[in-house]
């Protein structure tokens, strides 16, 4: 239905693609939040972890599912571009793990600042680039937000730092960009994340203990991207 639309693509055809409607949501309801009981987290020379109850409001739980719906959206049509050949190269999808990406980006300050690795349309539209500026990338086009240059391992936004196409590589660059970070002014935390396949790797086990030696601001999150 869109293959002949995206063959002679333009923000305005995209456009028309993209208008998709946002989930329908019942506009009356009788609770203005809602708690849940989650399991207890594994603690590793931790006295206590997290709270095991949470709260959130509905408008909260609103702009999260939005969040997400969006991204399933962006990488499902991103997934048919692929099939078409309209994207040409790698596509990296970021399917079913668009919790991980709206859950922490929900906790984040606007100095806090994160690096993935290469399955990344996601966490760059979370991070501010439009649903288009993401979609004009894959496809090679100079609207995108690496002027079309970067694909899709390669996307950047204001303070996040890619997208980087070799497995683990961005893990050590987390550190050095919270390094950096405090070392100009003193705050920002930067989120490095990981799937399980960088898990054993040296470089990674390295910069875990650079970090707690230099008390580098930095979480490593390993996302789980079976």
């Amino acid at each position: 239905m869109f293959s002949n639309c995206a063959r002679r693509i333009n923000s305005g055809c995209l456009l028309k693609i993209l208008k998709f409607n946002s989930p329908a949501i019942p506009k009356a309801s009788l609770s203005t939040e809602a708690s849940f009981e989650v399991k207890e987290f594994k603690l590793h020379n931790l006295e206590e972890g997290p709270k095991t109850t949470v709260t959130v409001t509905k408008d909260d739980a609103i702009d999260y599912y939005t969040k997400m719906y969006t991204l399933r959206r962006l990488e499902t049509l991103a997934g048919n571009f692929y099939k078409e050949k309209i994207i040409r190269g790698f596509c990296h999808l970021y399917s079913g793990q668009e919790a991980c990406a709206v859950g922490m980006h929900a906790a984040m300050r606007p100095e806090d600042s994160v690096i993935t690795a290469y399955r990344c349309h996601g966490w760059t539209h979370v991070m501010g680039v439009s649903v288009l500026g993401v979609l004009a990338e894959l496809t090679g086009r100079e609207s995108g937000c690496s002027r079309g240059k970067g694909g899709s391992m390669h996307m950047y936004a204001r303070n996040f730092y890619g997208g980087n196409g070799i497995v683990g590589a961005q893990v050590p660059l987390g550190a050095g960009i919270a390094l950096a970070s405090h070392y100009r002014h003193g705050k920002g935390t930067c989120f490095a994340l990981y799937g399980d396949g960088a898990a054993n790797q040296g470089q990674v086990f390295e910069v875990y203990n650079m970090s707690k030696l230099w008390k580098v601001p930095v979480i490593y999150v390993c996302e789980n991207n079976g």
